[in-house]
């Protein structure tokens, strides 16, 4: 009469346990970006004002310092972006996604939409189709966050 059943409960795959592990790494990746961007832009800064003015950021200082300065202004701002987005991120991925909370599943659908509109808008406002492919790996491996631990999401 007191007798408990136990259901067993099918044993969670590595991945599916430990995916949230993928955006975890992502949004680490993330706020170091964005904090280099913010308070060390150096290299980074040089190389896509001379991608996009065509000179170097020696050029470009000399030639129009104003411009210059809006450029880092605009780059710091994006580096604040990204540094919030990579809190948000990291948020998301210590509360419901590491739970399997299905909110946190579909929230974190925002990262592949926004690395993929990043990506076309790159070829879009630079007009090279190859300013979209150093954006394939993250988009893939944000892709394989979500992808990997969907049973964790939506048991059968």
């Amino acid at each position: 009469m007191g007798e408990k059943v136990k259901v067993e409960r099918p044993r969670e795959r590595v991945y599916e346990k430990y995916g949230w592990v993928v955006y975890l790494f992502l949004g680490l990746l993330w706020l170091v970006v964005g904090l280099v961007q913010v308070y060390g832009p150096g290299e980074l800064l040089r190389t896509d004002a001379e991608l996009i003015t065509g000179m170097s950021w020696i050029e470009l200082q000399a030639s129009t310092p104003v411009a210059a300065e809006l450029i880092r202004f605009h780059y710091g701002h994006m580096g604040m972006l990204k540094t919030s987005w990579s809190l948000l991120v990291l948020a998301i991925t210590l509360t419901g996604y590491r739970r399997g909370e299905k909110w946190a599943w579909y929230t974190m659908w925002l990262a592949p939409a926004l690395l993929v509109w990043i990506a076309v808008n790159n070829v879009i406002f630079l007009g090279d189709i190859n300013q979209a492919l150093p954006w394939i790996p993250i988009t893939t491996i944000s892709l394989l966050g979500l992808l990997l631990p969907y049973r964790k999401f939506f048991p059968k």
